[in-house]
Formats: structure tokens, C-alpha cells, sequence
């Protein structure tokens, strides 16, 4: 007797992109940086985990080492998120890597409420300073 086996896909069905970037310091740590654009205002499971692979995904590529801090962009996420979507990678929380979480200016008291306030910033450009600034004072 066989066993049957029925074909699944791993893709998801959603309307989140995104587009990745790397940085590096002076003293050549890789910072990720990982936008999102969701332009809908409704959420759904496939979107969640859509965040959740990508940003993983991200924490671990070797370019050629994997990078030491990130920066996550949900500036254009039209919906609000809440504490549990899974942004921010395992990886990084357990090795106490730097995070900022990029999010408009008008929704920074919402977010707030319940992501770590030194994690927040409305500028992606202060948020790479800041990290910046942290990885490089370790090494001079």
C-alpha cells in the first residue's frame, strides 16, 4: 500500500513587498535594512508571515558575514501592526543586536505604547546613525 501525498506551496498569497539594502560602518558592520509597502488596510495571516520570513530571511543571509543590526521600514504598511506580528528576528533579539523600527511620524505615540521607545524613529537616516554611532564605540 502507498501513502498518498498531496502537493502544498509555500507561497504566499499577499500584497506586502519589499526591497533590502545594506549598509556598512567605518569599522565594516553590516546593518540590514528592510522596507515594506503593504498598500492595503487590511491584514491577513499570509501577510504576518510574510513579514516574518523576510525580515529572518534577512538576519541571516551571509554578506559575507550576517549582518549585525537592522533596520525595519513600515513607513508605507498602511495598516496599523500590533505587538504581535512577528517583525523583528529571533536571531537579533537573542544576540542583543541593535533594531530601529522606522514608522511614521504621526503613528510614533501608538507604537509607542508597546515596542521598545529606543527602538522607534521616523528617520531612516537618524536610526543608521544611532546604530552606527553603538557598533562603532566598541571598537575604538
Amino acid at each position: 500500500m502507498s501513502y498518498k501525498l498531496k502537493p502544498v506551496s509555500l507561497d504566499l498569497t499577499t500584497d506586502v513587498t519589499h526591497e533590502c539594502f545594506l549598509h556598512y560602518t567605518r569599522d565594516a558592520h553590516t546593518i540590514g535594512i528592510i522596507e515594506f509597502n503593504k498598500p492595503t488596510y487590511q491584514l491577513s495571516w499570509s501577510d504576518l508571515e510574510y513579514f516574518r520570513r523576510r525580515t529572518e530571511e534577512l538576519s541571516v543571509m551571509p554578506f559575507p558575514d550576517c549582518i549585525g543590526a537592522m533596520v525595519i521600514d513600515i513607513r508605507n504598511v498602511a495598516p496599523f501592526i500590533d505587538q504581535d506580528t512577528p517583525l523583528v528576528p529571533w536571531r537579533l533579539l537573542e544576540e542583543e543586536c541593535p533594531i530601529r523600527l522606522i514608522v511614521p511620524t504621526e503613528r510614533l505615540e501608538f507604537y509607542a505604547g508597546f515596542i521598545e521607545p529606543t527602538w522607534l524613529s521616523s528617520d531612516i537616516n537618524t536610526a543608521l546613525e544611532e546604530i552606527r554611532t553603538y557598533l562603532d564605540m566598541f571598537v575604538h
